[in-house]
């Protein structure tokens, strides 16, 4: 059996020469659960505001710092320092923020649709368009622009 195997987001290949078969797989990362990036930072609330990520932040880095902790739990401080600026990055910047509230609110359940900015987007507009041509037909059955 010959396999082929990229890193673990993407497809692996192999080949059975017994069964003359060739099969494929691909590992998704979507299907794992997102991080609550609240969580990391141990904020209790979804609504806080830039100042509290900001000082909640700040206390974490203090803790999880690598050059900070004791080596003997430097990889693990490492890890979740590296988390701690994701989380930070993420929620301090409004449009990942939205994002990614979005992606906790619908998760990301396989078979699930989620809502995206593009579908907003999409929806927005066509509805101004149906709106213009509707005070357009107004305007011409009563001759007079409406507001």
């Amino acid at each position: 059996m010959y396999s082929l195997g990229f890193s673990s987001h993407a497809p692996t290949i192999s080949w059975d020469s017994k069964l003359r078969r060739l099969s494929c797989r691909a590992i998704v990362s979507e299907l794992k659960p997102k991080t609550n990036f609240y969580k990391v930072l141990s904020l209790e609330s979804e609504t806080v505001g830039v100042e509290e990520i900001k000082k909640a932040y700040r206390i974490m880095a203090l803790r999880c710092h690598p050059d900070v902790c004791a080596p003997s739990r430097r990889k693990e401080c490492t890890r979740m320092f590296i988390e701690l600026q994701r989380a930070y990055e993420t929620l301090s910047n409004p449009a990942l923020r939205r994002k990614h509230d979005m992606e906790l609110r619908y998760g990301g359940k396989e078979g699930q649709r989620r809502p995206s900015e593009f579908d907003r987007e999409v929806w927005e507009a066509q509805l101004r368009g149906l709106r213009r041509r509707s005070d357009q037909r107004q305007e011409a059955m009563v001759g007079v622009r409406m507001p």
